[in-house]
């Protein structure tokens, strides 16, 4: 099991809990299958037909299901154990850009690395940007593994 793989379960673990405080009145699910298995495929299995998923290989680390009704929401998060790249940064975008999330967050243990540059000294926080229908922003941030929690202190943009 790779470094980054074993941050999963506790990322997974703090994910549920934000989700469960932030969006009550929704039954809330995460899982980290999705880091191994096709998006599609593991919602699918979940009662969920996603069509901007289907047939493409899109597995993000850990993913957030919010279920309220016949209703769905989806949270991304892709992990990382190393600081964090604009090749990384790239990934989410376009699983965010053709999903849609609810939420889209790129967390890593080691920090924002090259990309602070990119959004603390350029302000380019216009890259972030995503949502068909309102301007929502992937999050980044640093994982405390102290705390079990990310450092909210490091999270861009602070929404």
């Amino acid at each position: 099991m790779s470094e980054e793989e074993k941050l999963y379960s506790e990322i997974e673990e703090w994910l549920h809990k934000y989700l469960c405080d932030k969006y009550s009145g929704y039954a809330v699910e995460t899982t980290y299958e999705t880091s191994k298995r096709n998006l599609d495929i593991v919602l699918k299995s979940k009662g969920i037909e996603c069509k901007e998923a289907m047939g493409l290989n899109i597995k993000v680390d850990i993913v957030g299901i919010l279920k309220r009704g016949n209703s769905f929401k989806i949270v991304f998060v892709e992990v990382k154990d190393k600081e964090l790249t604009l090749k990384d940064l790239g990934q989410l975008w376009g699983y965010t850009q053709l999903i849609d999330p609810i939420e889209s967050l790129l967390i890593s243990s080691k920090g924002l690395g090259r990309l602070s540059h990119l959004f603390n000294v350029l302000k380019r926080e216009d890259l972030l940007k995503f949502g068909a229908k309102t301007n929502k922003f992937m999050q980044l941030a640093k994982w405390d593994k102290r705390r079990e929690c990310i450092d909210y202190s490091t999270l861009i943009p602070k929404l």
